[in-house]
């Protein structure tokens, strides 16, 4: 269904606009967490839909930062795979007497002006927003995180710093592409911190929030409430910290209360969808800091890990599922555990709507409307560009008969790469670098897996790019 075909007049009710709006948002719903859903979906109206423009209101404008910064590109995708092809959604404030003016040179701070009613109602919100509350969501414990080869170790480590915290393990950094449990985690080592101590102030942040809460506290001479809130912390929590990325004031103040809790001896952990030297436009002394205490990874679930994550979400949410259509789902679910888990409502709210069994042919049939697109092909084509972005050269210079090190020591790593990487021959692998002798390719793939041994910075640039490749594919 192509969206200009249902709607094609300049002007539209407001009636068919919360018809759009519903069904994106009942799509959403079945994605994330009842308590998240009613958090940051239910409290979004639509304004009207003009042509293809939909206009959404946000309550306020840390409400709006914070949709956006976590929803944007899932609603964009559904409203795609609803059939809104050529759907352009706008955001606008409730308040209209809130604007915003003016964004200085640093890009942290977001000038308002509001009349004193409006004002008021943003200073509440914010006061509320400042208390000291933990922000924990009870269904993320440990004893409902499903352990795998993929997390094992980040959820030991995470075990450790919640019976020791300040002590093991400070600060702790996870990381991980999207939708793999750092979030969870993050939250059970909050609760279990809690159940050994009630006492203990434990807060959970998105970093989102941390900067306009800060925005705010700034703005109105407030900033002693902010540190009040997060200096003094027994645990601070934060999700995300690599958005923090090129906003300095920020940075600035992070740092400030990054030192303060560490010095005290307060835990810190943080998630991340990067390594912190991956992580771009952020302060080499915050680089180092997050340095400082230990750094784990989760990666993909493999198969038999996969089944066992959709068995116990199936449970929680009293969902029959058989082992039959469990292995189908994990066999073309793979990116992570969000994939599997949206794949899961989806298909229960097919049969339930149509009032079929929750069957391998209820799962065939709606499995294509739940992935989106299929899985990337790792290419030499694509190492090529991978490793001559992180060497700052040129992808043809890979190709190139230039001997000096600035582009020879990359050529062999990326060689190595492709080697160790995909399943290309060495014959295949030097025709894709300028028609190279098969010789040269093992040469390069035997040098760079010696010097693997010895070379601190070599090793360093090769598990760089190494994660990257497995993020992109």
């Amino acid at each position: 269904m192509e969206f200009q075909n249902e709607f094609t007049s300049l002007s539209v009710s407001n009636t068919a606009a919360s018809v759009v709006w519903q069904s994106i948002a009942s799509a959403l719903k079945e994605l994330v967490e009842p308590s998240v859903y009613q958090s940051m979906i239910q409290p979004i109206q639509c304004k009207e839909l003009t042509g293809n423009r939909i206009v959404l209101l946000m309550p306020n404008m840390v409400f709006y930062r914070s949709f956006t910064a976590k929803f944007q590109n899932l609603v964009e995708n559904l409203a795609s795979q609803l059939g809104y092809n050529e759907l352009q959604i706008s955001y606008e404030l409730a308040d209209a007497s809130e604007d915003v003016v003016k964004t200085n040179e640093s890009n942290d701070f977001v000038a308002i002006e509001m009349s004193n009613d409006a004002a008021s109602t943003h200073k509440k919100a914010f006061s509320q927003a400042l208390s000291q509350t933990s922000n924990l969501n009870p269904a993320y414990t440990f004893e409902s995180f499903v352990r795998g080869p993929s997390n094992q170790f980040a959820h030991a480590t995470c075990l450790a710093v919640a019976d020791n915290p300040g002590i093991t393990y400070n600060p702790l950094f996870i990381y991980g592409c999207t939708g793999l449990g750092k979030t969870h985690l993050l939250h059970a080592v909050g609760w279990r911190i809690l159940q050994k101590n009630p006492n203990a102030v434990v807060c959970y942040i998105h970093s989102d929030t941390f900067m306009n809460e800060m925005i705010y506290c700034f703005r109105f001479n407030k900033m002693w409430e902010f540190k009040k809130k997060y200096r003094n912390c027994d645990v601070l929590l934060v999700d995300d910290i690599q958005f923090i990325s090129g906003r300095e004031r920020t940075q600035e103040e992070f740092f400030h209360t990054f030192n303060a809790l560490h010095e005290a001896k307060k835990q810190i952990v943080l998630t991340s969808d990067k390594f912190p030297q991956d992580i771009t436009d952020i302060e080499d002394r915050l680089r180092n800091r997050f340095q400082w205490g230990l750094i784990t990874d989760i990666q993909p679930p493999d198969l038999d890990h996969r089944v066992a994550i959709l068995m116990s979400k199936a449970e929680q949410l009293k969902i029959p599922l058989t082992l039959e259509v469990a292995n189908y789902i994990a066999m073309l679910a793979k990116k992570n555990v969000r994939e599997l888990e949206g794949a899961l409502r989806r298909i229960q709210a097919f049969a339930s709507f149509h009032g079929k069994p929750l069957d391998l042919a209820a799962a065939q049939e709606t499995f294509q409307n739940v992935l989106g697109e299929p899985p990337k092909t790792l290419t030499i084509e694509t190492i090529q560009k991978l490793v001559a972005d992180q060497c700052k050269i040129k992808p043809t210079d890979l190709k190139s008969k230039k001997r000096h090190r600035a582009v020879s020591l990359p050529r062999q790593v990326a060689m190595y790469l492709a080697r160790t990487k995909t399943s290309a021959s060495f014959p295949e692998i030097g025709s894709k670098f300028g028609g190279k002798d098969h010789t040269t390719v093992m040469h390069a793939v035997t040098k760079i897996k010696s010097d693997l041994e010895t070379d601190v910075e070599l090793k360093s640039l090769v598990e760089t790019l190494e994660r990257k490749i497995d993020q992109y594919s």
